[in-house]
């Protein structure tokens, strides 16, 4: 009889007390002419997705080969279900997945296209009659300049969760500031310096043309301007 291989996630073996490392870095802020001290996120950990499915697998009925299945049918299912104006939910807290459409034509942008417009047509009396100073209208952007992504809402007792356990250990780089003390400023810049730069804020999209659960969004897409 084959025995059970018990399986360690590397998140345990890494203790249960492991504080987020946060660096320090000054700025200047431009528009209101002060410094601003700015918190980072550093020496994040991966968890791949093989380690993810064992992860979620452990001390359940279901194996990981189970989980990486379904995750594999979500994969191929879920842009099928947005494809279909659905917007999906995806655990018992709220998780949803939904189809999102952005896009933008501004004045200058209009004229321009005007112009080119104007310009490539053989025919003087058309030609004639492109006004390229005319005033914008919603039919001048078309369904061609239109993209799909998809907007991720997480759900607000995620968040709750995760700030209640959450604790964090300052990681300093030493630098000197001008008055010749110590600070723990970097750039963040720095192509040399591997850390992440995500804000710490909340990612919550303000023009989003759908009612918010309460959660963060995220989304997939970083085009400016949706469409109504």
């Amino acid at each position: 009889m084959v025995s059970k291989v018990e399986y360690t996630s590397p998140l345990l073996t890494r203790g249960n007390d492991m504080p987020l490392s946060v660096q320090f870095y000054k700025v200047h802020n431009h528009l209101t002419d002060e410094d601003i001290v700015i918190p980072r996120l550093v020496n994040q950990q991966s968890l791949d997705f093989n380690e993810l499915c064992e992860y979620l697998a452990d001390g359940s009925t279901v194996t990981a080969a189970d989980v990486s299945a379904v995750m594999k049918q979500i994969e191929m299912r879920m842009p099928l279900l947005l494809g279909l104006n659905v917007k999906v939910v995806c655990s018992p807290e709220g998780l949803t997945f939904r189809p999102k459409v952005s896009g933008s034509i501004t004045q200058s942008e209009l004229k321009a296209k005007l112009e080119a417009k104007k310009a490539a047509e053989t025919d003087p009396e058309k030609a004639a009659s492109i006004d390229v100073n005319r005033a914008i209208a919603v039919s001048d952007l078309s369904i061609a300049d239109l993209v799909a992504s998809i907007a991720i809402e997480m759900p607000k007792k995620w968040e709750e969760r995760f700030r209640s356990k959450a604790t964090f250990k300052r990681v300093a780089k030493a630098g000197t500031d001008d008055a010749g003390g110590t600070t723990d400023a970097t750039d963040p810049t720095d192509p040399t310096d591997s850390t992440d730069n995500t804000d710490n804020t909340d990612n919550t999209d303000n023009t989003d043309n759908t009612d918010n659960t309460g959660g963060s969004t995220i989304d997939s897409s970083t085009e400016p301007g949706e469409g109504d």
